[in-house]
């Protein structure tokens, strides 16, 4: 991008000339008569160099630096002067000016402190956006790890819209985090405090959605019970309302759906956010109901890469994991040596971050026992007789893992079924084959 530069002269011949100066050195260059036009276009995220003269008739230069660094008082300004207008100069560099230049001057000294003042205010926004991040980062609530281009992108998009109560559209292949985003948003919003209430709409059972969403079910009479203030609208009032899976509600739910949305416009109504398992080919062949969420509603979309469009991020990814998992476990953490980060960053990982966060927890019970092996499957290496079975070890993961999503959900086992993607029938069979007992997960 070139770097942009406002200059402000009421000398037509000497606005041309500079300009033409500056153009020809690539800057994108913006020529004001006066400074009162000038100070309507500012604001504290331009980019470049303002360059202004200091005697000019209405709002002389003096005034416009006070001005424009009321907006910003890290603008890089430089304050063009007459012989005669020396002090005028200094009491400039006293308020806030990066410098002036005394007529007449030289092109090539011209264009030395404007690149010196370019690079400065890069250099300032450019701590802001760390200084931002950092913070966001540091707060409550999970974290966006890594630090890739693309997710560092996300969380600078993310810093900027996390105040705004614009809809969001989430989607990515599976598995790539698209509810930590939501979460994410929700927990470095303003509406962090309010309620965050997530809604599943892949579902077998549509009249139990429709009561979940809107409060109001048909009953076998064809009589409507229920009230408009169990909807999830009103339960998220205030803040936030996440519809994952949007691209899997039923049919029949799609239009009341639309309506609502449209209608949530209210000081508390909650923020939308919305998630679908489709990349971005698979978004531009959705139904038409994904395309008047994405295209009509005024929702911004944000689109999760795959694991492996993001291989700088995987060992970070998987330590961050297996320190969580062992610390949960009670165990040390395994080593991790150059040639299993080898392995983690040739795989594919076609289950994306939530396939990592599996073998994570893997390893963390397995160590060298758990490998990666050359299909890309996850497997089992051999061991000697000196350590716990296979069959040990993975019953020991698969109760541990079950245990973990029971404290999560405190005993719900629909929400550990969900989860886990387990059937209800298999579910109570491994909690009777460990011995789990639901109730002692239950928060009294």
């Amino acid at each position: 991008m070139n770097i942009p530069v406002i200059f402000i002269d009421d000398d037509k011949a000497i606005r041309d000339a500079l300009g033409q100066t500056l153009e020809l050195e690539d800057y994108d260059v913006q020529l004001f008569p006066g400074a009162k036009p000038a100070l309507d276009v500012l604001d504290t995220q331009f980019q470049g160099v303002i360059i202004t003269d200091i005697n000019m008739p209405v709002i002389n230069g003096l005034t416009f630096l006070k001005q424009a660094l009321a907006i910003d008082p890290e603008f890089s300004i430089i304050m063009l002067t007459g012989h005669g207008d020396i002090s005028m100069a200094v009491e400039s560099m006293r308020i806030g000016a990066y410098d002036f230049l005394e007529k007449p001057f030289s092109t090539e000294h011209l264009l030395d402190v404007v690149k010196r003042a370019a690079d400065k205010r890069q250099l300032v926004l450019e701590n802001r956006e760390l200084r931002r991040e950092l913070e966001v980062q540091s707060g409550p609530g999970p974290r966006l790890l890594g630090t890739s281009p693309m997710i560092r992108q996300l969380r600078r998009v993310l810093s900027h819209l996390a105040q705004n109560p614009t809809p969001l559209f989430i989607h990515g292949q599976h598995g790539t985090g698209k509810s930590l985003v939501a979460r994410f948003t929700h927990d470095h919003s303003n509406r962090q405090h309010s309620p965050f209430i997530t809604i599943n709409c892949q579902t077998e059972h549509p009249h139990q959605l429709h009561h979940e969403l809107f409060g109001l079910t048909n009953d076998e009479s064809d009589t409507l019970s229920g009230t408009a203030a169990a909807s999830a609208f009103h339960r998220a009032s205030g803040g936030t309302l996440y519809l994952k899976h949007i691209e899997q509600i039923p049919s029949a739910l799609q239009l009341p759906l639309l309506t609502a949305i449209r209608e949530a416009k209210a000081p508390e109504s909650p923020r939308i956010i919305v998630s679908a398992a489709l990349d971005n080919q698979q978004l531009q062949h959705a139904s038409p109901f994904v395309k008047a969420l994405y295209y009509e509603l005024g929702f911004v979309g944000i689109a999760l890469p795959p694991l492996h469009q993001r291989r700088e991020d995987i060992v970070m990814l998987f330590k961050n994991f297996l320190r969580t998992d062992c610390s949960r476990f009670g165990i040390e953490p395994p080593q991790v040596d150059n040639e299993l980060e080898h392995e983690l960053t040739q795989y594919n990982w076609p289950g994306n971050i939530r396939e990592l966060r599996t073998f994570a927890e893997r390893y963390a019970l397995m160590g060298k026992q758990a490998s990666l092996g050359a299909n890309g499957d996850i497997t089992a290496a051999s061991h000697s007789q000196q350590v716990p079975t296979l069959a040990d070890r993975v019953a020991d993961f698969e109760c541990k893992l079950l245990c973990d999503a029971l404290h999560r959900h405190q005993g719900r086992l629909k929400d550990v079924q969900s989860e886990l993607g387990l059937a209800r029938k298999t579910l109570y069979d491994k909690l009777k084959k460990y011995e789990i007992n639901k109730d002692e997960f239950k928060v009294s």
